[in-house]
């Protein structure tokens, strides 16, 4: 495992619009162990699951690079994120195979399920610097950690930390996907994200 420069790393996540077509998976039950395999999905474990998996357009009208599909870092993405994924040797990445309908039934093709095989250390707040902020005039004074901290992680291009569904790509990755204009597509630099530290508190408390 690497040790890691926080500021070298984004988080890769959907821009969450309206307008963009959202799908949900149909059919897709809980693994053997209780969890939905939606998660399984994100992490790139397949065992049990069927294929292809199908997904229905839910809402939202324009087709992107990057789909959301109800589960925070459950991506569909289409034949062109997936040529410059491969076409610059990106790691850490895999797609399963789907069939994606529109709401009246009609196949939209050119889109894979996207999972994330790369792995780094959990998310940790040491030595992070807290800074604080009233969310509105004369509200109460909130904190919130700046970046968060890795310690390391296996040198892929995509990752996602142990025991989190948080997908982080490197600096390489993240200035592709913005040379080739990836659609519905947001990045974080690590060293600017803010987690409210309450929340960080009652998780570990």
């Amino acid at each position: 495992m690497r040790k890691m420069e926080t500021k070298d790393f984004f988080d890769f996540r959907s821009r969450l619009l309206s307008s963009t077509v959202q799908a949900y998976a149909v059919g897709l039950e809980k693994d053997e162990n209780g969890m939905n395999n939606h998660w399984n999905l994100i992490k790139g474990i397949y065992k049990g699951i069927d294929f292809p998996i199908t997904f229905k357009q839910e809402y939202g009208k324009n087709l992107a690079d990057i789909l959301d599909t109800g589960w925070p870092s459950l991506y569909l993405i289409s034949d062109r994120l997936k040529g410059v994924l491969e076409q610059n040797s990106l790691t850490g990445w895999k797609t399963f195979s789907i069939k994606l309908y529109d709401e009246n039934g009609k196949e939209i093709p050119g889109y894979h399920g996207f999972s994330i095989t790369g792995r780094c250390s959990p998310t940790n707040y040491n030595n992070r610097e807290i800074i604080e902020r009233r969310m509105v005039p004369n509200g109460p004074i909130c904190k919130f950690y700046k970046g968060v901290s890795l310690d390391n992680w296996d040198g892929s291009d995509f990752f996602t930390p142990e025991r989190t569904y948080e997908t982080f790509i490197t600096k390489k990755a993240a200035d592709l996907l913005k040379k080739n204009k990836i659609t519905n597509l947001k990045l974080i630099n690590l060293a600017d994200t803010e987690t409210d530290v309450d929340d960080i508190l009652k998780k570990n408390s």
